[in-house]
């Protein structure tokens, strides 16, 4: 069962949202860096997911 937090502890939808952009940013540009993946392929796998 999840653990309520603390007041202090809460984060805002924007701060998680924030917090979720620079993850998956962070991820893109290591596998891009690493040549594993390009950015069109990304683009290209979000279409695909939008339509299922």
């Amino acid at each position: 069962m999840a653990e309520k937090l603390e007041r202090k502890e809460t984060v805002t939808v924007e701060e998680l949202a924030l917090s979720n952009s620079f993850e998956i940013a962070a991820l893109v540009a290591v596998l891009e860096r690493k040549g594993l993946l390009t950015k069109e392929e990304i683009i290209e796998e979000i279409k695909k997911m939008r339509q299922t």
